[in-house]
């Protein structure tokens, strides 16, 4: 690399940074944890001393699998020390390079038997190596393989063959992303694409050993060769490496997806300007005909945002415009490849940006600090950030967004839920539903709503109902009486020790809002309740607590509460007070079945 090319001008971010694949200008807490478990041969030793670097203070216990076998029944320390367990095979188990040297070219059955040994060793391996989250819920996140850098049989012979090394590995690869979704709380780690973004000339050790090694280069073979007559020079002499960055790069991207669970520093919603950030130009003034008005970077983040809607983030518009105007040019600008209509809040006029990100907020319910705004005017920036202090800005490097969109862990999730897929859709009907309240008295206007509550029993991960349930847990900020994050091995823990989830989904004659409430029991105790705030002001709380305090006073003579004040919480801070529980011993404790009649508008399907 040149020196020239080499030399970073202040706030750019380049390729050679482990922050490429995972930015963090989304960011606002550290990443935190205490441990971590390393489970693998050799390649996961080498990395395991280097999990400090990205986890500041953390440390790892390193625990040696080479082969088909079962893992110690107790890791180096409780299972409770640790954060989640990394698991790194070794290729060389699957695809140990014995099975090939001595095969025919024209025998193809025999390759294909070759495989599918592989496929049943490696099965046995992932079974293994995952007790630890069979039998206590640990996160737990698998490496795939690297696959060899070119085909061993030659350019010209067939690529998506048995006979050819990388294509075997990549099939050995597609099997273990496979599996790993049929696993609670197992995730893929794809260092073969960290490799790729990095460079597999600049990592790789098939240059020198054979294909199964499947690892990093290191200098092994150089401290045996110094007794030659012409001893060799030290790999990284000879080739431009970057075993570092790559190490560095696979630690980060573990920590982006931990962060990922655990909903760290979530977007909900990304508030978008119009001219000169969504296109090129001011299209109420220079029209639409340039062919540079969406090409290049502005088609790139027009891609990204229907991305991100499909997780369930929220779209808006923020821009001074004449809507009127906007909506006649829209077909001709972004057309159908993100339609006006999949914003959830649209706010086009000649107001202060501000006061519109403001008021696109209330509508969506959210509190800044879940939010993103992109502009390309550092004034409007200031001001949005000035007015509502927590919203995060991008638009100083409009070739860094969709980068920071598409990969940033703040704007990923863990999966996708029917809920995540319609809550642009619930946001308009909220709206409606407010437009609807406006027009007559609260009473009468609630009388009107058709208000259902269904519960849902939740008693284990495994429950249909459990992704949008802890989904919810981890992202509500606003009504949630303690704030608490949970893991997935925590709630697998939690269920062994005999808790319940509570849950209801919720509908009404605009929409459906499904899953939007949750309460945590332990015996007796309400140890959490969180809420949606889309549903806020259809009292569906207080129907749902009656109907909960029912059944938990008849099981234990009494029910108690926690709540635990957070700096957002404000509006969960008296459930307890409002559905007639008193405060006791820091808490709160409601002996009587039926403490306040449940609102008359809101009908329970129990179908207990």
């Amino acid at each position: 690399m040149d020196s020239e090319i080499a030399v970073l001008q202040p706030g750019v971010v380049a390729n050679r940074t482990a922050q490429f694949r995972v930015p963090d200008d989304l960011a606002v807490t550290p990443t935190q944890i205490g441990r971590a478990l390393v489970v693998g041969s050799c390649f996961s030793e080498g990395v395991s001393h280097h999990i400090h670097r990205v986890f500041e203070g953390a440390a790892s216990d390193h625990v040696i699998y080479n082969f088909v076998g079962e893992m110690p029944e107790s890791p180096p320390r409780p299972i409770s020390d640790y954060a989640f367990q990394l698991v790194m095979l070794p290729l060389r188990t699957v695809m140990p390079e014995t099975m090939f040297m001595a095969l025919a070219w024209d025998d193809t059955a025999a390759f294909e038997n070759c495989f599918q040994h592989s496929r049943q060793v490696l099965v046995q391996l992932l079974d293994g190596a995952l007790a630890y989250n069979e039998r206590h819920g640990l996160t737990s996140f698998v490496a795939n393989f690297l696959c060899p850098q070119a085909n061993s049989m030659g350019r010209l012979l067939p690529a998506n063959d048995l006979r050819n090394p990388t294509y075997y590995v990549r099939c050995l690869n597609d099997f273990i992303a496979d599996y790993v979704t049929r696993r609670q709380g197992v995730h893929l780690l794809d260092i073969d694409a960290i490799a790729c973004s990095i460079g597999r000339s600049h990592l790789q050790d098939d240059v020198v050993t054979a294909n199964s090694h499947g690892t990093y280069i290191s200098d092994w073979d150089w401290l045996h060769d110094q007794k030659r007559l012409h001893p060799p020079r030290r790999l990284g002499e000879v080739l431009d490496l970057r075993v570092d960055d790559f190490i560095l790069a696979l630690w980060t991207e573990v920590a982006a997806m931990y962060r990922t669970l655990r909903q760290q520093d979530s977007v909900k919603i990304v508030i978008c300007d119009l001219d000169d950030t969504l296109w090129r130009g001011v299209v109420a003034e220079d029209g639409v005909d340039s062919p540079a008005l969406i090409e290049g970077w502005p088609l790139g983040l027009i891609e990204a945002l229907t991305f991100l809607r499909r997780r369930g983030i929220l779209l808006a518009i923020a821009s001074k415009n004449d809507e009127a105007r906007i909506r006649a040019l829209w077909d001709h600008t972004v057309g159908n490849r993100l339609p006006l209509s999949q914003f959830a809040v649209i706010r086009i006029n000649w107001e202060s940006k501000a006061q519109n990100v403001a008021a696109i907020l209330r509508e969506a319910s959210l509190l800044p600090r879940s939010a993103v705004f992109i502009d390309d005017n550092p004034v409007e920036r200031q001001a949005v950030l000035d007015a509502n202090p927590g919203v995060r800005v991008l638009g100083a490097d409009l070739y860094a967004i969709r980068r920071i969109l598409m990969w940033a862990p703040e704007v990923q999730v863990a999966g996708i839920t029917a809920e995540s897929t319609r809550r642009s859709e619930m946001i308009r009907a909220q709206a409606e539903r407010e437009q609807a309240r406006e027009a007559m008295p609260r009473h009468e206007f609630l009388a009107t709503l058709g208000v259902r509550i269904r519960p849902i029993a939740i008693r284990d991960t495994s429950h249909p109902r459990f992704a949008r349930a802890f989904e919810l847990l981890n992202k509500s900020n606003q009504f949630n009486t303690t704030g608490r994050r949970w893991t997935s091995e925590e709630a697998v823990q939690f269920f062994a020790a005999g808790g319940r989830f509570e849950a209801f989904e919720v509908t009404d004659k605009f929409t459906e809002y499904g899953l939007v409430g949750l309460a945590i029991l332990e015996a007796d105790l309400i140890a959490q309740y969180v809420m949606s705030c889309r549903v806020l002001g259809l009292d569906v709380e207080h129907a749902f607590m009656a109907w909960l305090i029912a059944r938990t006073v008849d099981r234990h003579g009494q029910v108690r509460g926690l709540v635990v004040e957070t700096d957002a919480n404000v509006l969960a801070r008296d459930l307890f007070a409002k559905t007639g529980f008193a405060a006791a011993d820091g808490g709160w404790i409601l002996r009587r079945r039926t403490p306040l009649p449940p609102p008359a508008h809101v009908q329970i399907l129990d179908d207990a």
